[in-house]
């Protein structure tokens, strides 16, 4: 280590320190003190890509970011300066060891922090390590707050991994977003989208801070017009004060159901939002009246968060007025929310960490082991949906959330017999759609069940995850599958959407198979000698399907050159196959996706057609084939 790097790290340490001991006292710094100096030894010789300094100084920024955003407890701060420790020490250090013996609880969250590490490739398992995160979260949030720190510090330093890396790393990035906004942290989840976005997006990025900018430009003559307006409110027993803030690119920026996924929105008025700051609730509605009758409000802009809080603890009235030809946002917020309202859960740590009473929900789902990653991300994407039970608790849901989702939001029983709902009086199904306002009393009946169609239209990961749970219930029947006894299945259906045909051994319609129920509650079914399979783990089963009418639908690629198809219209023909329909489109620089229907034969012959296929030179894989009934 250089002697200009020595003295920076010394500098960090000594700020780290002296904050700590402002922020936490005497004796939570000499305790911060002591995890930089093993943070030190763990670190020693390590440098960052960045810069070539020492790689200790990105944990002393970790730590030194959340202690002074807010995240005032000691334990959380040692854990964030320590939390590369056990995947990064040698291991002739024992950094287990010395951590369990410098502190319990910091051992608990680093090791909760640390990567898993996979077996085939040695390198990090991040499915693994994410879900581990996400469980440790449910027990201690400074595990996740600490997480969203270590990933925003990062953040800042992509240009060193090369276009697509970077690209790949502001995607893992994204992830977290959806937590801090969660957890309210919303000025938190802006900066860090404003670092990831011009890598994840950067053509759109550029598009859209040019086009805000501009129309920021255009409408500052217009803020600063309304300031001499706001006269109206700003008087005792009104406002004390105001904010007005130009919108960031984060505003218009929303997740996508797919981890790691986002869009950005077309930039629109308004650019500002006025923050007005009342002393209490009576106050807020004078203030908010006034508004009202000076300026004139936009319909269906009118928003009391005030006494139903947002899932993300937001409160305030919000409201649009329309100013200098342009819409204005406008908040109402009490000076004791201020604070909560942007930093969310950082606005309340205090010296023990976080009351977690105001994130149970997110808690509960957090903790659910059965969760996949793009679960857990549904769950974290923002609501944009308020629904309201008859006794007028509201409840906040995606977009285009069902009668299900309510029901399984309320209680799990009432989603599994959930027969319906009657919505504003009005009966509906179990599958209605839900629309902002509704009030939903769930209609139930005893025998009713979870259907697998229902996986299809839920929205939320809650609902999503208890009905999988509930159709892996070998009493909860499978369409197209009869088990006489435990071991045995016959399948008595090939059209059936509860079933899962393996693309790896193709279990074509008389060949020796095997079944069970997969992961996401569906019937799985492969060939007995297929080399993916531990048989003894699997039901034997025996085809049972009468004669009917179903066609053959199959996805594959075949090679990028000429003639690639001819040899697969050559077998058509031979097997006198009647072709419904045939689309083609490029997959990559060498090769085709092909999807085509096939009938006019038996599932028999269908099925020896699909065998006979995937022996051609030119077809390179079969993605998928499902049997559908013929109409």
């Amino acid at each position: 280590m250089n002697l200009d790097h020595e003295k920076i790290l010394d500098q960090r340490v000594t700020e780290l320190i002296e904050l700590s001991r402002s922020l936490l006292g005497e004796e939570a710094a000499n305790k911060v003190a002591q995890a930089a100096l093993l943070a030190r030894m763990f670190h020693e010789g390590q440098t960052r890509k960045l810069d070539g300094s020492p790689y200790v100084m990105h944990c002393l920024d970790v730590a030194y970011n959340g202690l002074s955003w807010g995240m005032t407890d000691v334990a959380a701060t040692c854990a964030a300066l320590l939390h590369d420790a056990i995947e990064d020490a040698p291991e002739h250090l024992e950094a287990e060891r010395l951590l369990h013996l410098f502190d319990e609880h910091v051992f608990e969250i680093v090791q909760s922090l640390s990567k898993i590490r996979s077996l085939q490739t040695g390198s990090g398992d991040l499915p693994a390590t994410y879900r581990r995160i996400l469980s440790a979260a449910s027990k201690d949030l400074r595990v996740l707050v600490i997480k969203i720190f270590d990933v925003y510090h990062n953040s800042n330093s992509l240009d060193v991994h090369g276009k697509i890396n970077a690209k790949n790393k502001a995607s893992l990035a994204l992830i977290y977003v959806g937590v801090a906004r969660r957890l309210g942290m919303i000025s938190l989840a802006d900066a860090l989208i404003e670092r990831i976005l011009p890598y994840l997006m950067p053509v759109q990025y550029d598009r859209a801070k040019e086009t805000l900018e501009t129309m920021q430009k255009r409408g500052a003559a217009g803020m600063e017009k309304i300031v001499p307006q706001l006269s109206v409110v700003l008087r005792p027993g009104y406002a004390q004060e105001y904010v007005i803030e130009p919108r960031t690119v984060g505003d218009y920026f929303s997740l996508t159901e797919q981890p790691g996924t986002g869009q950005l929105m077309r930039i629109s008025w308004p650019t500002y939002r006025l923050r007005l700051l009342v002393e209490d609730d009576e106050a807020a509605w004078r203030v908010l009246g006034k508004m009202h009758n000076h300026f004139g409000p936009l319909p269906r802009h009118v928003r009391d968060y005030l006494n139903a809080p947002r899932v993300n603890g937001f409160q305030a009235l919000t409201t649009r007025i329309v100013w200098d030809g342009h819409p204005l946002n406008v908040q109402v917020v009490r000076r004791c929310d201020d604070r909560a309202n942007r930093m969310g859960i950082l606005a309340e740590w205090g010296v023990s960490g976080p009351d977690p009473a105001r994130y149970m929900r997110l808690l509960a789902t957090l903790g659910d082991s059965d969760l996949r990653m793009s679960e857990v991300h549904a769950h974290v994407l923002p609501d944009t949906l308020d629904v309201y039970t008859p006794k007028g608790d509201r409840l906040t849901f995606p977009v285009d959330s069902v009668v299900i989702d309510f029901a399984y939001l309320v209680h799990t029983e009432l989603g599994e017999h959930c027969i319906g709902a009657k919505i504003n009086g009005i009966q509906r199904p179990p599958e209605q759609i839900l629309c902002d306002g509704d009030v939903v009393r769930i209609l139930t009946a005893k025998q009713a069940r979870p259907q697998r169609s229902w996986l299809e239209v839920v929205k939320t990961a809650r609902a999503r995850t208890l009905i999988k749970q509930a159709l892996k219930n070998p009493d909860i029947p499978v369409r197209g599958i009869h088990r006489p006894h435990a071991g045995r299945f016959q399948l008595i259906e090939l059209a059936s959407p509860d079933i899962f045909w393996s693309t790896c051994c193709l279990a074509i319609p008389g060949v020796p198979i095997v079944g069970r129920i997969s992961e996401d509650a569906h019937w799985i079914v492969h060939r007995t000698d297929c080399g993916k399979i531990q048989s003894d783990q699997w039901e034997k089963g025996e085809w049972a399907i009468p004669k009917g009418k179903e066609f053959l639908q199959v996805n594959f690629t075949v090679g990028h050159h000429t003639g690639a198809l001819l040899e697969v219209l050559k077998l058509i023909g031979q097997f006198g196959i009647n072709g419904r329909s045939m689309q083609g489109k490029g997959r990559s620089a060498d090769s085709y996706l092909i999807s085509m229907e096939l009938d006019g034969k038996p599932p028999m012959l269908l099925g020896l057609f699909l065998a006979q296929l995937v022996r051609i030179p030119s077809v390179q894989e079969i993605l998928s084939y499902n049997w559908k009934v013929l109409t």
